[in-house]
């Protein structure tokens, strides 16, 4: 009974959805908000995976990846189905609320309900009552004066902290689920669905992320070149790109995209794609070189929300020009330095601007003197190897190939079909074949 454990127990729901509604009471003097789970859940959600299943199965046969990538939507099934089975453990959903606090206990931005785990079951999830209201709700936000352009900056950085740092991020961060309070705090609402990357993948979203966003928009094109290959490197770490696949020409379109990312920034259009890389990124896009792992999936949910409450809230919001500053802070982090010295070096590189086209060419010209000096002792010591890819000379073997294997499934087919018909004493020539 209700009434013996908490007081004021409301009748109709503050808030409902597919899973369960949520009341108000008071528990201990103190209004909380009870999160009811819906009941037959479980059985629900057997019937419909075991029919999604099938469905996933049957889009790996058939899916024509036509895109380039290499999707296992088996994999993305299992991960959506381990997801929302402990999604109505509401108990497994206290643990998550603690675990994202703790990675937000430094941030005053931030708040967390706090659980009440004296009062929660795997089906009754009690928790602090937080006073807010959605970040949709621009009247509200006016009227109380909050800061429109901040409150979107809060929400890209603290989806960059749970992306980039921790690993950990919410699944589901819609307007229902992260609102504001009076005070422009950020509060966020219902824990079941969280995922974490996976060590492989975490590190190298984090190189990609750092060789993307290192020596700012104006970065130069030799220096772009070696965080190409960087990038490149976390994208292989994290699982995306399959093993085998031509890294001269992934490292070429991660130029051509790192490039047209730095523009953006700058507000410049980049060049065409086609005409720039377009028998590269058909080669590329045919051979199935990239894979998303399961928990991308997620990622893509939870940002496109934050990137439309952002945009909401803010009409010149960007979450890659947001995202600058917050992961040169964190790479500086992660660098750490050796002396102050160093770290002061650094920031008076950025100061002054020592990555301006003329600096960067009396910095690197003893560099590229040395590396033609190694090229040309190569040639002279025979050691030097060179690469030559003709793209179109394999189109046209790739053309060959397929030709070559209808024509012998054809005259195999003739030739069985003869075999069938003297077996059958009717014997009469098929192809040429008496």
């Amino acid at each position: 009974d209700c009434d013996s454990v908490f007081d004021d127990f409301s009748s109709e729901p503050l808030a409902a959805a597919s899973l369960g509604q949520v009341h108000t009471a008071y528990y201990k003097g103190e209004k909380v908000a009870i999160k009811v789970q819906r009941a037959g859940l479980k059985k629900l959600f057997d019937v419909d995976l075991k029919n999604l299943k099938k469905l996933a199965e049957l889009l790996d046969k058939f899916d024509p990846k036509t895109d380039g990538a290499d999707r296992d939507w088996v994999s993305i099934y299992e991960e959506s189905e381990r997801l929302l089975y402990l999604e109505i453990d509401y108990l497994n959903e206290a643990a998550n609320a603690e675990r994202f606090a703790k990675d937000f206990n430094d941030t005053p931005w931030v708040k967390v309900p706090n659980v009440i785990r004296e009062v929660s079951t795997p089906r009754v999830l009690t928790m602090e009552f937080v006073e807010s209201f959605k970040l949709t709700n621009l009247d509200e936000i006016d009227r109380l004066g909050l800061d429109k352009q901040l409150l979107a900056k809060r929400t890209a950085d603290s989806f960059l902290r749970q992306i980039i740092e921790t690993g950990y991020f919410h699944c589901d961060p819609h307007p229902g689920n992260l609102a504001v309070n009076k005070n422009g705090t950020l509060v966020f609402y219902d824990y079941g669905m969280m995922d974490e990357l996976k060590p492989n993948v975490k590190s190298g979203f984090r190189k990609f992320c750092t060789a993307l966003f290192a020596g700012g928009p104006t970065i130069s094109n030799a220096a772009l070149a070696q965080n190409a290959k960087m990038l490149v490197d976390g994208v292989e770490e994290a699982g995306v790109l399959a093993r085998g696949a031509d890294r001269l020409a992934v490292e070429k379109l991660a130029r051509y995209f790192m490039r047209a990312f730095k523009d953006s920034q700058l507000g410049k259009k980049s060049g065409n794609i086609k005409q720039t890389i377009g028998t590269d990124l058909q080669t590329l896009t045919e051979n199935n070189v990239f894979r998303f792992p399961s928990t991308f999936t997620f990622i893509f949910r939870s940002f496109a929300s934050i990137d439309g409450i952002g945009k909401g809230l803010d009409p010149d919001y960007d979450i890659g020009k947001l995202a600058q500053p917050f992961v040169e802070k964190f790479t500086q982090v992660q660098k750490g330095y050796a002396s102050p010295f160093e770290k002061n070096i650094d920031i008076f590189s950025k100061a002054t601007g020592l990555n301006l086209k003329d600096v960067n060419t009396a910095v690197t010209t003893p560099r590229k003197i040395a590396y033609v000096e190694e090229t040309l002792r190569a040639m002279e010591e025979g050691n030097l190897k060179i690469r030559v890819r003709s793209l179109e000379n394999e189109k046209a073997l790739e053309r060959m190939a397929l030709t070559q294997g209808r024509t012998e499934k054809l005259v195999l087919a003739g030739v069985l079909l003869n075999v069938a018909q003297f077996a059958g004493g009717r014997g009469f020539p098929v192809l040429g074949i008496a």
